[in-house]
């Protein structure tokens, strides 16, 4: 577990930059931000809100780099900021149930947060593009789901945002018509999906007060909490759908599209924090799911690219909502996150080097998606069916396997690729050796091209070692499941087979103790780290080099 909160500070910047990665996918999960500034105000304190403020950093401004861009989201650095100091200084929610008016704050807030104001664009020399824009309906989103949680009235709350939302649409009907508005300002609370996801945020609000209270009901949404995740999923991704009855409506298409039910992006995060607290893991995992198969239909009906954030936004969310319900029950899920976020990657990396796919491609989209898919049921449906034949693996043994699994995928899509491996390992030594900025690996391939491909295979090979060590760390543990389903599979599980069974658990174990092979796992690691660096500091000046 870390304990150091100055992780948080690449973590959030990662999570804001948006990665272009091929013509049909990028990753960008910029709203897991969010519940990471939670944790970081809940571990850390005043300190994870100073890691958040500064990690977080250049989410206010929009900076478009030939390589990638930070998306400005000035609304959702600001939340996030809110949500960690309220966490940091313990602040309690009161209860409006009484007392709340919509006075003339609130109905202020409903006109001035949902402007979108274009401040500056500037376009530099060098091919950066900065933006400055004023964008805070998450913020507003973010105050209904406070005054959710301190029992405001419903009428009084929801009744001026759907007048809000009449307003906007209004608006955005008459604009090009009988009004001409500037170009530079807009009124984004403008579509019945807004007012839906503001409603949504509010009982969602009102759901929390009552977890965290442990009262009854007082609110009809976690009356049927899969059919409340079901409908949010339908707000947030079923946009495609209505997309073809505005095609389908001609002249009246641009109306039928302003009047869109769905298509709202924070409609995910509210579906995974309600899979969270009512179903937890199994909630979360079936959330993921759905988020990714969206994802990929996008692709499929060349409606548009495909974000390979939404998952890891439904992930955080959901983790959010299993640590609320823990925090109400005193339980503890644990989660493990970083070794399925590993196998991810790996299988992400690898996949497309053995079966030859081209992830651009819809089709082959598909199967890599449907590949990894399958290669994250098999640990769970292994795992089940051992149990159920009274098997149980220890957790470190359920890691080592885990790592072999990633260490064979790699080696096979290194095989599947070894003369190119081979050039582009040339290639580095002749850039180390020679000082130049580009790798001479092959004629046919341009000098751009060729810095990529040596920093994409100094990755690789630190995705490699990684999986050595994991496996050598935990080899004792998976030497012994390995003996005990021989044992189990050749129908000797008597009581001998038993005692040698702890023998040689007792044999490995002391095998261990010896050191060679904690040795040789920390050597490798120091390899992996310096290889890491390398790859990093690579990327950093080739990013510099595109700047200026």
């Amino acid at each position: 577990m870390m304990t150091s909160p100055y992780w948080l500070l690449p973590g959030l910047m990662l999570l804001s930059f948006q990665w272009p990665l091929t013509g049909a996918l990028y990753f960008h999960a910029a709203l897991a931000c969010v519940p990471l500034a939670a944790f970081a105000a809940d571990r850390h304190g005043w300190r994870g809100v100073g890691m958040v403020v500064v990690g977080g950093s250049l989410l206010p401004f929009g900076l478009y780099l030939p390589v990638g861009s930070f998306p400005a989201e000035p609304g959702l650095y600001l939340a996030a900021i809110a949500l960690a100091a309220l966490l940091a200084s313990g602040w309690r929610v009161p209860d409006l149930a009484d007392r709340f008016r919509p006075g003339f704050g609130f109905l202020a807030a409903l006109l001035l947060l949902p402007l979108h104001l274009v401040v500056a664009r500037e376009g530099l020399d060098n091919g950066v593009d900065i933006d400055v824009s004023i964008r805070l309906l998450p913020i507003l989103f973010f105050l209904l789901f406070l005054l959710g949680s301190a029992r405001a009235p419903v009428l009084s709350v929801l009744a001026p945002l759907a007048l809000a939302t009449a307003a906007g649409l209004a608006l955005a009907l008459l604009d090009g018509t009988l009004l001409e508005l500037p170009r530079r300002i807009g009124y984004r609370l403008d579509t019945p999906a807004d007012f839906l996801t503001g409603a949504a945020c509010f009982l969602a609000g009102r759901y929390h007060r009552e977890l965290h209270e442990a009262q009854g009901p007082i609110t009809p949404l976690p009356a049927r909490p899969l059919g409340t995740c079901a409908l949010l999923l339908v707000l947030w991704g079923g946009y495609p759908a209505w997309h073809f009855l505005v095609i389908q409506a001609g002249e009246h298409g641009d109306l039928l599209r302003q009047l869109a039910p769905v298509g709202s992006r924070l409609a995910l995060p509210l579906a995974a924090l309600l899979a969270g607290w009512c179903y937890r893991r199994r909630g979360v995992a079936g959330v993921i799911c759905m988020a990714a198969i969206v994802e990929a239909s996008r692709v499929l009906l060349a409606w548009s690219s495909a974000n390979l954030g939404a998952p890891v936004v439904a992930f955080a969310f959901g983790a959010l909502g299993s640590g609320l319900r823990d925090r109400r029950e005193g339980t503890h899920t644990p989660w493990h996150p970083g070794r399925w976020v590993r196998l991810a990657l790996v299988s992400t990396v690898s996949l497309p080097l053995i079966l030859g796919l081209e992830p651009g491609e819809a089709r082959d989209l598909l199967l890599l998606a449907l590949s990894v898919a399958a290669i994250f049921a098999l640990p769970i449906v292994l795992r089940t069916l051992l149990r159920r034949a009274g098997l149980w693996l220890s957790d470190a043994a359920r890691q080592g396997w885990l790592a072999i699994t990633e260490l064979t995928l790699l080696l096979l899509g290194l095989l599947s690729h070894l003369q190119q491996a081979l050039g582009v390992m040339v290639g580095i030594i002749t850039m180390v050796r020679s000082e130049l900025p580009g790798f001479q690996i092959s004629p046919g391939w341009e000098a751009e091209v060729a810095p990529l491909l040596g920093i994409g295979a100094l990755f690789y090979v630190v995705l490699l070692l990684t999986a050595l060590s994991a496996v050598l760390d935990r080899l004792p543990a998976v030497t012994v499941s390995a003996l005990t389903l021989i044992d189990w599979l050749r129908g000797r599980l008597s009581l001998g087979s038993m005692g040698a069974r702890q023998e040689r658990e007792v044999t490995v174990e002391s095998a261990n103790a010896a050191g060679w092979l904690c040795s040789l796992t920390r050597g490798i690691r120091w390899v992996r780290n310096a290889l890491l660096l390398a790859a990093v500091g690579a990327t950093l000046l080739l990013m510099l080099d595109e700047f200026w």
